[in-house]
């Protein structure tokens, strides 16, 4: 594995020493999307400061190039500064909120961002707008991932959503959030959730789907466990989320989406 890493980072190397240096067909300039593709590259490796550099290379030779701003906002992400985050994904959004690609990217990195710094009305506010109303219907139930780390995907961006909501207040919101993302949990991971079970989580013994009267103390606190038991299943194993929906690159379909 890490062989094949380094291959992978020597050989975008040497492309960018070829096209930069010594271009057997001459002199030839790196574009802003070869810089970002070797960011994207170091991303991928976990070298997350030299990729940096890397995308803030490619706005510098390109400001209106999106997917430098996507990089450098995941980027952040990954260096635990959400506020910086936040900043290159809302800079390009301001600049260009047409459709363009990938723009699920965005609108996931800036849940998880406001989530990270606080602003639950934010993150609520990309999460069910922008991000689960911006979704591909023609794909029927929406597969997003993000491609660059496949085992981050639409789970994770459901699970913020409901912890967003009851963070708020929402408490009904967030219900109805948590049995959405059981039923995601279903379609994606082939778990056996009757009774709200989760395969290798305690069991809470409830009818599925939950519905507890989240007007009382006891059942915001059930709301609660079981937000627990979903952001442990969400962060455990593999990586960020051990659901991933392994796409190959001959299954990604645009926008994000990954065509299991």
């Amino acid at each position: 594995m890490i062989k094949n890493s380094i291959i992978t980072i020597k050989n975008v190397l040497f492309s960018l020493v070829c096209l930069m240096l010594l271009s057997c067909r001459g002199e030839v300039i790196a574009t802003d999307a070869d810089l970002s593709n070797f960011g994207w590259a170091l991303y991928e490796d976990g070298n997350y400061l030299e990729a940096l550099d890397w995308f803030k290379e490619s706005i510098k030779k390109d400001p209106s190039h999106y997917d430098a701003y996507n990089g450098a906002g995941w980027t952040m992400g990954q260096l635990r500064q959400a506020d910086d985050a936040i900043n290159f994904f809302n800079t390009f959004l301001q600049r260009d909120s047409s459709d363009f690609t990938d723009r699920l990217d965005f609108y996931a990195g800036l849940s998880f961002g406001y989530s990270a710094v606080g602003n639950d009305a934010k993150a609520r506010e990309y999460a069910q707008t922008y991000f689960f109303g911006n979704q591909n219907s023609d794909l029927g139930d929406p597969n997003w991932c993000f491609c660059h780390k496949t085992d981050i995907n639409m789970l994770d961006v459901r699970l913020v959503l409901a912890i967003s909501e009851f963070r708020l207040g929402l408490f009904q919101n967030s219900l109805s959030s948590i049995n959405d993302l059981y039923n995601d949990l279903e379609y994606a991971d082939g778990d056996s959730l009757k009774n709200g079970e989760l395969k290798g989580s305690r069991e809470l013994n409830d009818e599925y789907p939950l519905e507890y009267d989240y007007t009382t103390i006891s059942g915001r606190t059930y709301l609660a466990n079981h937000l627990e038991i979903l952001q442990r299943k969400l962060a455990s194993a593999n990586g960020e989320n051990n659901l991933s929906w392994n796409c190959s690159e001959g299954d990604v379909i645009g926008g994000g989406y990954c065509d299991q």
